[in-house]
C-alpha cells in the first residue's frame, strides 16, 4: 500500500462547502478505486490521508492539485507500507471535534504546514505523519464509523 498525506486551503467560502456531501462522494469515489483515509477540515484548512495502489494514489491526487476548489499547500509521499492504515474507511471526514477527542489536531497542522524538510529531514516528517495516522487508526472506535 502506498500512502500520502496533504494539506491545502479551501479556495470556496465556508459556508458554500458541503463537507458531509463531499465526504459521501470521495467515499463512493474512492471505494471505486480502492482508497481509503480519511478527511479533516477546519477553518478554511484541509488535510487528507490517502492509502491504496501507488498509481491510483497518484492519479487521485494530481486530480486535487488541478481541483480549483483547493491550493495545495504541501503534500508528503508517505511510500509503501505493507497493509492498510484505514481499511474500513473510503474516506472517513473528520471534524476538529473528531481529532480533539484523539488529541492529534495541532500536532497533524503543524507537520504539513511548518516541517520543512530542509530542516526536520524527509524520514522524520514521514516517521511523524505515520505514527499519527496509526494512533488515529488505534482510536477508530472512538470515532463515526464510516
Amino acid at each position: 500500500m502506498f500512502a500520502l498525506a496533504y494539506a491545502s486551503y479551501s479556495t470556496v467560502d465556508a459556508g458554500k462547502l458541503d463537507l458531509d456531501g463531499l465526504a459521501r462522494e470521495a467515499a463512493v469515489k474512492n471505494a471505486a478505486l480502492g482508497i481509503t483515509g480519511y478527511l479533516c477540515y477546519d477553518h478554511g484548512v484541509f488535510f487528507q490521508y490517502l492509502e491504496g495502489e501507488r498509481q491510483a494514489v497518484l492519479e487521485l491526487m494530481d486530480s486535487i492539485e488541478k481541483d480549483p476548489h483547493h491550493d495545495v499547500i504541501n503534500k508528503v509521499m508517505l511510500g509503501e507500507s505493507d497493509q492498510r492504515v484505514f481499511p474500513d474507511w473510503s474516506m472517513q471526514y473528520l471534524n476538529r471535534s473528531d481529532l480533539r477527542r484523539v488529541d492529534l489536531e495541532h500536532v497533524l497542522e503543524h507537520s504539513l504546514f511548518h516541517m520543512d524538510s530542509k530542516l526536520y529531514g524527509r524520514e522524520n516528517i514521514v516517521a511523524l505523519i505515520r505514527a499519527l495516522a496509526a494512533n488515529i487508526a488505534a482510536r477508530q472506535a472512538h470515532l463515526k464509523a464510516a
